[in-house]
């Protein structure tokens, strides 16, 4: 028996399919019998390029990874194939005290739940498979705050938030060990957990600290190898074998999310600014381009600041970009990058007039800052308004594959400006 997960791509290496099997090699080479296929079936194995799959340790296991590629990707035959068009995810609310509990799409929609989604998921019978796993371990409440007590309390898997015997910080501190698990940080959950039952111990708190030693073995047991629960693509980025893509994929949904930006804005071609100077002198600002993902060095440009020659980079910035907006015969960028922080990021965007996202990342730690503009009221030949301006300042893992894109595009830009900066220093000191 091997376990595992699928994809099926077209040429453009747009993903039309995902899906788990407990035999993996069983259910690939059924792919194969064209003749026994229903007909929706037979239209994806005969559209589909490419096929890739990965070999998982558990059924459970690839069922969270079917779910986190599905959730990325959003295939279109995930939704074809299905005979219920309303997927099932999993959703936690931002209550006080916090509830777990299963929602389709449809409810997601028209009732518009605020809190954490996970999914979705392809099976309703296998997502209550996997929150039970969970409950057994976090003890969440049904209906906190309405007694009687609820059914959970009488099977032991309920915290005691229904009759009161539970904070509210407790129970949080908890509900985040709930989101982390079925995310697969696992080893986040299990390091949080020995460290507060160290403190308990030492404190003398040692039922507590037995409760919370309960809980690490039971999570140790279903992470066993039989189960082996690493479905975070964050964790893994190895299911994909193209990081430039997976880069491209994750940075989509991030620009998506905080300035509405449509999946169907591609970022095939991305620009990054660097600003370059020593105490004002041979000022520059490098512009570097990447193609799909990946540096093209035949796109690189050099600004030469002659405008002032006292250190003000945030001039310095602007006169790059609004040089770059009067060449409109280069390619035009799908997203822009500016080393810098807000203050680079406001000063860019009181210049900036193409109908194109501007992003910035600041350092120490590496964080991505997007503005609190939504994509479809940008407008071509009218600067940002920046007055009162809000920004999301985005801390994400150092594995996520948007992030560490966007890192490498500062980490060119800043190369490509530090040799041209000290090119041009160079020459003035032997003409001298």
């Amino acid at each position: 028996m091997s376990p595992g997960v699928y994809w099926f791509s077209d040429d453009a290496g747009n993903v039309l399919y995902v899906g788990k099997a407990i035999r993996l090699r069983s259910r690939l080479r059924s792919y194969t019998k064209l003749r026994t296929l229903s007909d929706r079936i037979y239209t994806l194995s005969t559209t589909a390029a490419k096929v890739q799959y990965l070999v998982l340790g558990s059924e459970l296991e690839a069922l969270l990874t079917e779910a986190e590629l599905i959730g990325t990707y959003q295939p279109p035959y995930n939704i074809l194939l299905k005979d219920d068009k309303s997927p099932l995810y999993i959703h936690i609310s931002n209550d006080a005290f916090p509830t777990v509990e299963t929602v389709r799409k449809r409810d997601i929609l028209q009732k518009k739940l605020p809190g954490t989604l996970l999914g979705p998921y392809q099976s309703g019978y296998r997502i209550q498979e996997v929150l039970e796993i969970a409950r057994k371990i976090f003890h969440w409440c049904s209906h906190p705050g309405r007694s009687p007590a609820c059914f959970y309390y009488h099977l032991g898997y309920c915290s005691g938030a229904c009759v009161g015997e539970i904070s509210q910080e407790e129970y949080q501190a908890m509900i985040k060990q709930v989101l982390l698990f079925l995310r697969g940080k696992t080893s986040l959950v299990t390091t949080g957990l020995e460290n507060e039952m160290a403190r308990l111990a030492a404190r003398e708190e040692f039922e507590d600290a037995a409760t919370l030693r309960d809980r690490l073995v039971s999570i140790r047991q279903v992470t066993s190898k039989t189960y082996r629960l690493k479905p975070n693509l964050l964790l893994h980025p190895e299911l994909l074998q193209n990081k430039a893509a997976d880069g491209l994929q994750y940075l989509q949904k991030v620009l998506k999310e905080y300035m509405a930006v449509p999946m169907s804005h591609k970022l095939s071609h991305i620009e990054g600014y660097d600003v370059s100077n020593n105490q004002g002198t041979n000022p520059a600002v490098a512009l570097v381009a990447f193609t799909d993902g990946r540096p093209d060095q035949s796109k690189y440009k050099l600004f030469n600041i002659r405008t002032l020659n006292t250190p003000n980079d945030y001039h310095m910035l602007q006169e790059a970009l609004q040089r770059r907006q009067n060449h409109p015969d280069w390619d035009m960028p799908q997203l822009v990058v500016i080393d810098g922080g807000k203050g680079q990021l406001r000063a860019a965007l009181k210049v900036w007039r193409w109908r194109v996202p501007i992003i910035s990342i600041v350092k120490r730690p590496d964080r991505i800052i997007i503005p609190q503009i939504q994509f479809p009221k940008l407008e071509h030949d009218a600067a940002m308004p920046t007055k009162n301006l809000q920004y999301h300042i985005l801390k994400l893992p150092e594995t996520h594959p948007g992030l560490q894109l966007v890192q490498r595009i500062r980490d060119e830009a800043h190369r490509f400006s530090k040799k041209q900066h000290q090119r041009r220093s160079g020459r003035m000191l032997l003409s001298s």
